[in-house]
């Protein structure tokens, strides 16, 4: 069963000050099945961002529907979670109360933000305010915020780009751990390919502006993921395939405008 479905999707900005307008996305079609973990990857400007935010109901498409569950996204849609880049918490609020924010009090708040606090590893920094924490931390507190309404589908934008290399890894081993104790469908937006490859059931590839679907590359690596994998020859050829890809992009992008170019 999809929990999300995109039907020849796309999206068009006005040119400011100038007549005509600049095709951002599309057309995309792509479903995403319930528990399912998908990544995206494309060069900077294809539109991914765009795709997220058109997902979760922050913007309408220019042509095309989203469907999640059966019904048609027309409106900020409160079954979406959504992480950021940036760390986005409440910085007057404890890190109990920034995962909490979205819960109505009572007990059964209190015990799923416990869970959240023990499953992201801040159990004993739960009364820290964000300023006190480190990168990673905070976006551990963010994590564990978005999942705390149980949302029926997780959009991650680029969640671990601001942090530095280690931390970064030590993030990806503990959102593939959530993913399978929550059992959330995760939709994943990032540069990084080996983050893909690392996380997803299946790893969409974009193109250059405006962002169509260039390829579906099925990971096939079993759960629970070993960060050793990155170094088999699997995954080395499979980051080597979408590489290519993505540097073809860019290459053409660089000849040609993309509008002018036949998608």
């Amino acid at each position: 069963m999809s929990k999300l479905s995109i039907h020849q999707t796309t999206r068009r900005f006005p040119r400011r000050g100038q007549p005509g307008s600049i095709e951002a996305l599309g057309p995309v079609s792509f479903a995403v099945a319930d528990g399912e973990f998908v990544a995206i990857v494309g060069p900077s400007g294809c539109g991914k961002s765009t795709l997220l935010r058109l997902i979760a109901g922050l913007d309408q498409p220019s042509e095309g529907r989203i469907d999640m569950n059966g019904r048609t996204v027309d409106g900020p849609a409160p079954a979406c979670g959504m992480v950021f880049q940036q760390f986005a918490l409440f910085p007057w609020l404890s890190v109990r109360r920034n995962i909490g924010f979205a819960l109505k009090a009572g007990a059964e708040r209190e015990a799923t933000v416990d869970r959240l606090l023990d499953a992201v590893g801040l159990a004993g920094f739960a009364d820290q305010f964000p300023a006190h924490l480190s990168g990673g931390m905070q976006q551990r507190a963010a994590l564990a915020r978005a999942l705390a309404p149980g949302p029926d589908l997780l959009l991650l934008d680029e969640p671990f780009g601001a942090l530095d290399q280690q931390t970064r890894g030590l993030m990806q081993e503990m959102l593939e751990t959530l993913w399978r104790t929550e059992r959330r469908t995760m939709l994943l937006v990032t540069h990084d390919i080996d983050e893909a490859l690392y996380l997803a059931d299946r790893v969409l590839v974009m193109s250059a502006r405006p962002g169509v679907i260039l390829s579906e590359v099925a990971v096939p690596f079993r759960r629970p993921r070993d960060p050793g994998q990155r170094t088999e020859a699997a995954h080395s050829e499979l980051k080597a395939r979408i590489s290519a890809l993505l540097r073809n992009e860019v290459m053409a992008s660089l000849q040609a405008p993309r509008e002018t170019r036949n998608v």
